[in-house]
């Protein structure tokens, strides 16, 4: 089961298209079901020299269709042979079926009876549908698969259900298609096609496959959703140095995983996690309870792996989330190229929160954190290190164990590095704007199974949108800081990952140094200062020209972190803290209670009983929130954190608009 306390970071922080045009050749399998393998009967299959299926992209062509209508039915036959009958519409617009709720598509028995592994369908949408796929398993009972299709024209592909048990399936008797969003949508089916390609999984119940070259090899967990479970340099001599990975369970890995919706009442209810409220958290991996997620599509050549997995909820047991995550693995010369891509098809509106782009955990045995700190990126300036990390779900150490770039620095990468021998893994994400890393029970070990390991998240402050895709790469690099910076810089220009700046807040701090001491919210650039938004959106207001703070949930919360300024900031040389607020009318209440959690000294972070809990008044009108902090005992050092609970006991879009904080 999945380190559930490695999750607790990422949660206070809070990753073939589904219209993929790939089209694969080849790669087909034996006909026995359990035994069909694409190489030598070993656990570790591995794919090296020699391409077993063909990656291609082509422009789609549609075939012609034919369209006869009786009694509420029509029979549409194409060009090329392919014919079924579909019911359930509300009209017919040339070839395409208008309707509301489901459209029926149903085929002769004799149209699919070979035995088949993947299903292949040509279609046109105009707004995304899931479509219910009847088929006989191997035994010859009916099963239904369900898949998400985006907007769009072209095809998509999606393996039966039985796949990574190494099992077949044959005719498909008939498809239902549902529109996602509650409005009418248009479907046409051009065409549906099945083949038996290789089970790409190891023996004897081993879900992982490996590609590699002369210098990678490359693991995944089809189980964990085709995340990352080996890294290995095979050109390393470092003696007991294999897997650079963690994989001692599913919440480790190199993967994706994303932070949505807290719970919607009626609609969305997610578990607890940690003696806390969850959020919409699809995990590639799987979810806290050990359910592995869904494998929907498989690509494989000689050096690249494309899989597209449906992952679980973390927090719930066993509920498979409405998304796809897709992940292309490219094996080059002297890194590791990850193309990453996400959709959302809850229909569901998330707010702006941290995002892991990637989680990367990494053995004990690299035991050093380092990073490019500067604002004159890719000219070879002093590097910054920590070889002394802690854990970073520890409220005492968060603080500590977050690192904001410069608005100038875009030589975005990170590693974690053993410094005895100069040797490391970095990883280079470009447009990421922070990075949470840290240590988890530390001990060197250079086993990818012991539980201690390191941990490093870029960071983006975004927003998931149902149905629009979230795509982002990244580059994997081995060898001493020297070589790895050399080939993050040869190859900085890969992507400029523009995606990952559609609605997002940038977290960046200026390359100068804001005032801490009188924070001006009515100078846009101080609302980017606040990090570990929970249950909240906070956003420049320009009517009121202040921060606007817009309840989620039931805890909302944001820090401002000092440990990230220039400026060392002594608690001893403030005694009042002054917060200029305004609370509309429009609130649900007419009174509320802010919490301020102070954190100074050797407290790192928001820690039960460092705090102060105020009044405050909704009444249209801006105050002045007065708070004596002269004479609290822990109070004293250097200010690492204020975190502002701005209230308590709100409902969901209630809101306060802050003017300043300042110190005195």
């Amino acid at each position: 089961m999945k380190s559930q306390i490695l999750k607790v970071l990422a949660f206070i922080l809070c990753l073939a298209t589904l219209a993929s045009l790939v089209a694969c050749n080849g790669g087909q399998g034996n006909e026995t079901d359990e035994t069909t393998e694409n190489v030598a009967n070993t656990d570790e299959t591995t794919v090296g020299d020699e391409t077993t299926e063909e990656e291609s992209e082509t422009e789609f062509t549609p075939p012609e269709l034919t369209v006869e209508e009786a009694d509420g039915v029509a029979t549409v036959t194409t060009t090329n042979g392919f014919s079924y009958k579909a019911s359930g519409y509300d009209s017919i617009n040339g070839a395409s079926f208008v309707f509301r709720t489901k459209l029926e598509i149903s085929f002769a028995e004799d149209t699919f009876t070979e035995k088949f592994n993947r299903m292949t369908m040509q279609y046109r949408a105009n707004g995304p549908v899931r479509i219910y796929v009847t088929y006989a398993n191997h035994i010859g009972e009916d099963v239904v698969a369900d898949f998400f299709v985006e907007e769009g024209e072209g095809s998509f592909s999606g393996l039966i259900l039985d796949y990574l048990t190494k099992k077949s399936a044959t005719n498909i008797t008939k498809i239902a298609v549902e529109p996602c969003k509650e409005k009418k949508v248009s479907f046409t089916l051009y065409g549906l096609e099945t083949e038996k390609i290789d089970y790409y999984i190891g023996s004897y119940g081993s879900t992982k496959f490996y590609i590699s070259n002369e210098r990678f090899k490359l693991g995944v967990d089809m189980g964990w959703g085709g995340a990352i479970c080996h890294v290995e340099d095979l050109q390393s001599n470092i003696e007991g140095l294999g897997n650079l990975v963690n994989k001692h369970d599913e919440g480790r890995l190199v993967q994706q995983s994303y932070y949505g919706t807290p719970a919607i009442p009626g609609v969305y209810e997610p578990g607890e996690s940690f003696d806390s409220k969850w959020v919409y958290n699809p995990v590639q991996g799987g979810d806290q309870y050990g359910n592995d997620s869904r494998i929907i599509d498989i690509v494989v050549t000689d050096t690249s792996l494309y899989i597209k997995a449906q992952p679980q909820d973390w927090s719930l047991n066993g509920a498979i989330t409405p998304s796809y995550m897709e992940n292309h693995y490219i094996l080059h010369e002297d890194y590791i190229e990850v193309k990453n891509r996400f959709v959302d098809f809850s229909g569901w509106t998330h707010p702006i929160t941290n995002q892991e782009i990637p989680a990367f955990y990494t053995v004990s045995y690299l035991d050093t954190f380092v990073w490019y700190d500067g604002i004159d990126p890719w000219t070879g300036g002093e590097l910054s290190s920590r070889d002394d990390l802690n854990f970073w779900g520890d409220p005492q150490y968060a603080a500590d164990c977050r690192f904001l770039m410069r608005e100038s620095n875009t030589e975005s990468w990170c590693a974690w590095v053993n410094e005895d021998v100069n040797y490391g893994m970095g990883v280079y994400v470009p447009n990421a704007d922070a990075y949470s890393a840290g240590r988890y029970e530390y001990n060197g070990s250079k086993d990818a199974d012991d539980d201690g390991c390191g941990y490093v998240a870029p960071l983006k402050k975004l927003r998931l949108v149902s149905y629009e895709a979230l795509e982002y790469s990244y580059l994997i690099a081995t060898g001493s800081l020297e070589d790895i910076r050399a080939i993050f810089k040869e190859n900085k220009d890969f992507t400029a990952n523009e995606g990952l700046s559609r609605n997002s807040v940038s977290m960046r701090l200026p390359d100068g140094d804001l005032d801490l001491q009188h924070m001006d919210f009515s100078n846009e650039e101080y609302c980017g200062i606040l990090t570990g938004v929970n249950d909240a959106t906070f956003e420049y207001d320009a009517t009121h020209q202040a921060l606007k703070c817009t309840t989620l949930g039931e805890d909302p919360y944001a820090a401002i972190e000092f440990g990230t300024a220039q400026t060392v900031y002594n608690a001893e040389d403030y005694g009042t803290i002054e917060v200029v607020y305004m609370i509309p009318t429009t609130n649900s209440t007419t009174s509320y209670h802010m919490e301020l959690f102070l954190s100074a000294g050797s407290i790192g972070g928001a820690t039960a009983g460092k705090s102060v809990i105020k009044p405050l008044v909704a009444d249209g009108e801006y105050h002045t929130l007065t708070i004596d902090v002269s004479n609290l005992s822990f109070w004293s050092g250097k200010i690492n954190q204020i975190r502002l609970d701005y209230f308590s006991g709100a409902a969901v879009d209630d809101v306060i608009y802050v003017k300043s904080i300042e110190l005195k």
